[in-house]
């Protein structure tokens, strides 16, 4: 038998001085091993304060990093900073809160009379409404939830407002300078599930490339944090699904419970908006682009275009006037975005039509390399999504998803079963049509992208899923499918469940009327839609419902759509003959001025609806028609032809100069409403001298509280509503009645009992409370409660059931 390690020879004398050496080292071990953690601690501590001092550690450093990330958040950020490209965007006034020890705001003649409707935004854009820019809200102090349907420009308001922030922070009146961060809810959703708020944050902003740079992010973070100077921008909820929107609004609600000092910022889609009702933070909604926008970006567009284009571009320079023309002009629905994309495909001479789908067609293509392969699998994967009611999904969940809906073999499965897979999502990684988050998975950043690409795949499968997905829930991806849903699918399988909808706001009516836009002209289903429509705003006892319905109307490109308006204008009923004025305007129908124009001698608020459209329209004969009626009409009907007047500045800015001076105390008192829209410096020196000058007092503390305005902001800029058992209003109105005073467990009886005996303003003030509580038993109560109130509680009555539906 061998040796183990035979040639292994031990000197003895090195052994045990091996041995000795190692007892000497542990008992100096035993004896300064105090000393020595110390040291260890002392040298760990200095490594790691020199790296944060290589790091970003002031204000400056930090806006620096996030002023460069948030030139890239719009969609041609690869050609364009948006700082060159911006155009600014305000946001609506909503109906004011009316809070004590405060001077007592009317709600928008305008509002009240064309109503206000978080789903309607282009009432108040195409008909004048309030306005104010996001940055004015913020810097008030508010929280809040900026709503919009996917593509109104909601992140570029964001980005928009925190380079505001940061331009402030730098200028030397700004003592105490708001510090803002931004963050994605598909970022937050990723960390869940947590206790840790802070943590959350920090992890979900961390996945932000660009403060990878950031060693000591964290301690920043959390000082800007304890310190209450920062603003937290949270973006991307409108593209998030039903369960994920009520996720986001909890963890918003608790952020506000635990670190009141954050203010908010939120982003969400008025499809979709669950707990987010709830939530404590104010709805702002976006205001849609009109004409003036259109050109602003089109000429930042045409002076930008030399700059990443070829000499032998298709489009020359001396083309760009009559371009921008004809592209607002054929741009009268088009979304921000889709206005965008349908400009820049014009510009690059790819477009195909006219429409908001060409333009989308257009960016794909060229995005893609015009690879079918690829946007049919897009195609599946957008179909899966809304299939599923999820924003989010993984290379598994797909595979999973497609063989167990083409077990008939309905579509080819070769998109998603192929190697191809990979390289399809890493081609639309790169090309921002996807993005990706933790463990593996993947959303679509644009949910107009998302919709379009998903009703485009609709065509390619089984009709059940496509029930399906009819009968979902609303919310951002699945809005933009069904405007495009007409155009790529037949809708006559789908169509009769949604005209028998008996519901209260008639939601799978007003789904189905989005087809209207695509719908093939002249089909036996298109004409099935536009008389059910028609029949429901001639019976449907809501105003709130029959100008939703008369929107969509709006938005068809059928001509008979003229007639049908014109034919509703003769209706008894009132309400009907308001909408139908109002479609009238949206529509600029020449033909109806004769018709408009008798309208002014109906009831408010149809007549004063008749001159807002009248003054929309704008022809020789409808200003002399508002003309006629601010010297000769009801003190409302002065109200509003004045403001229709403020609107038209070859004429009608002359006509209220001339009737600031004229005799009629009637005609000076509307014509001050009237300069109240226009800020101008002509317009502030008549108030000036009116506010000094005028006799009447009536006018002259009107044109002073105008004047006021015009000089320090919006009267209607958002704060913080209050609990309702905190409410002051409340608490006054319980002392006066004789009734216990609010508390948590009978703030909502108060409230009630408000409705039933209080004064319009306490109605108004109960009415914003319970909108807020989500309580759908509350819709009976509601509804009864409209039936007897004048048309604008009644208004924001039913929109108070709106938000509380489930």
């Amino acid at each position: 038998m061998t040796r183990f390690l035979p040639e292994l020879y031990i000197d003895l004398s090195s052994f045990w001085a091996g041995i000795i050496l190692a007892i000497l080292l542990l008992v100096l071990f035993l004896v300064y091993r105090k000393r020595l953690k110390s040291f260890l601690s002392r040298a760990i501590s200095a490594i790691i304060n020199f790296r944060e001092s290589l790091s970003v550690t002031s204000d400056s450093d930090y806006i620096q990093v996030l002023y460069k990330y948030i030139q890239g958040l719009h969609i041609y950020a690869d050609y364009f900073p948006l700082e060159s490209i911006l155009v600014p965007t305000n946001c609506i006034a909503p109906p004011p809160y009316l809070f004590p020890e405060k001077i007592s705001l009317d709600t928008s003649l305008i509002q009240q009379v064309i109503g206000y409707d978080p789903l309607l935004p282009e009432l108040n854009s195409e008909f004048f409404g309030p306005t104010f820019p996001l940055i004015d809200a913020v810097r008030a102090g508010a929280n809040l939830c900026l709503i919009g349907f996917p593509g109104s420009g909601k992140t570029t308001a964001i980005a928009a407002c925190i380079g505001s922030l940061i331009k402030f922070t730098d200028t030397e009146e700004q003592t105490d300078p708001r510090i803002p961060f931004y963050v994605k809810a598909h970022h937050v959703l990723a960390q869940f599930p947590s206790q840790d708020l802070l943590g959350i944050l920090l992890k979900a902003l961390e996945l932000n490339k660009s403060f990878l740079a950031i060693p000591n992010f964290p301690k920043y973070l959390t000082n800007a944090i304890k310190t209450d100077r920062s603003i937290l921008f949270i973006d991307d909820v409108d593209s998030l699904a039903p369960e994920d929107v009520n996720r986001m609004a909890n963890f918003i609600t608790a952020l506000r419970t635990q670190i009141p000092g954050l203010q908010i910022v939120a982003t969400a889609s008025p499809s979709c908006l669950g707990n987010l009702v709830k939530a404590p933070i104010e709805f702002l909604s976006i205001s849609p682009w009109g004409n003036k926008e259109k050109h602003i970006f089109l000429e930042k567009l045409s002076s930008l275009w030399s700059s990443i284009q070829s000499a032998d571009s298709p489009v020359e320079n001396r083309d760009f006037f009559v371009l921008n023309s004809m592209l607002v002009a054929s741009g009268q629905n088009l979304t921000p975005l889709e206005f965008t994309l349908k400009s820049m495909s014009a510009y690059s001479g790819d477009l195909a039509g006219p429409s908001g789908l060409d333009a989308i067609e257009a960016y794909l293509q060229r995005a893609l390399s015009l690879n079918a392969e690829y946007i049919k699998t897009l195609e599946l994967i957008s179909v899966y999504c809304l299939d599923a009611n999820k924003s989010t999904f993984s290379r598994k969940e797909i595979a999973a998803w497609f063989r167990d809906v083409t077990k008939n073999g309905s579509t080819n499965p070769s998109a998603i079963k192929t190697s191809s897979f990979p390289t399809v999502i890493q081609s639309a990684l790169d090309q921002n049509i996807l993005e990706a988050i933790p463990e593996n998975k993947y959303h679509f950043p644009v949910p107009t992208i998302a919709g379009f690409l998903a009703a485009r795949g609709i065509a390619n499968i089984d009709r059940r899923i496509t029930l399906r997905i009819l009968e979902s829930p609303g919310w951002g991806p699945l809005h933009e499918s069904m405007r495009y849903f007409s155009a790529f699918n037949d809708i006559k399988p789908f169509l009769k469940p949604l005209l028998e909808d008996k519901s209260l706001l008639k939601n799978k009516l007003l789904r189905a009327s989005q087809w209207l836009e695509y719908a093939p002209r002249n089909s036996p289903e298109e004409t099935a839609l536009l008389k059910q429509i028609t029949s429901e705003v001639h019976t449907n006892p809501y105003y709130l419902l029959k100008i939703r319905l008369i929107c969509a109307l709006s938005r068809s490109r059928n001509l008979q759509v003229k007639t049908i308006f014109q034919h509703l204008l003769k209706s008894e009923e009132l309400d009907t003959r308001r909408a139908a004025a109002v479609g009238l305007g949206l529509l600029q129908d020449l033909s109806a001025v004769p018709s408009l124009i008798n309208q002014l001698n109906d009831t408010y608020p149809s007549s004063a609806a008749a001159c807002y459209s009248l003054g929309k329209i704008g022809s020789p004969r409808s200003l002399e028609a508002i003309a006629e009626a601010l010297l000769h009409g009801s003190e409302l009907l002065r109200r509003s032809a004045a403001e229709s007047l403020a609107q038209n500045r070859s004429e009608g800015h002359p006509a209220l100069r001339e009737g600031s001076t004229m005799d009629d105390l009637l005609v000076r008192y509307a014509v001050v409403h009237g300069l109240g829209l226009i800020n101008e410096s002509w317009a502030l020196e008549i108030l000036d001298k009116m506010r000094i000058d005028e006799k009447e007092w009536v006018v002259r503390d009107l044109a002073q509280q105008t004047y006021e305005i015009l000089e320090t902001g919006s009267p209607y800029l958002p704060q913080d509503t209050p609990l309702p058992q905190k409410a002051p209003w409340l608490y006054k109105f319980a002392k006066e009645q004789d009734l216990p005073q609010p508390a948590a467990e009978n703030a909502l009886d108060l409230l009630l009992e408000a409705l039933k005996t209080g004064t319009d303003e306490h109605k108004q003030n109960a009415l914003a409370h319970i909108s807020r509580t989500g309580k759908a038993d509350l819709i009976p109560t509601l509804l009864e409660f409209a039936r007897v109130q004048p048309f604008n509680i009644a208004h924001q009555a039913l929109l108070s059931i709106w938000l509380c539906a489930p």
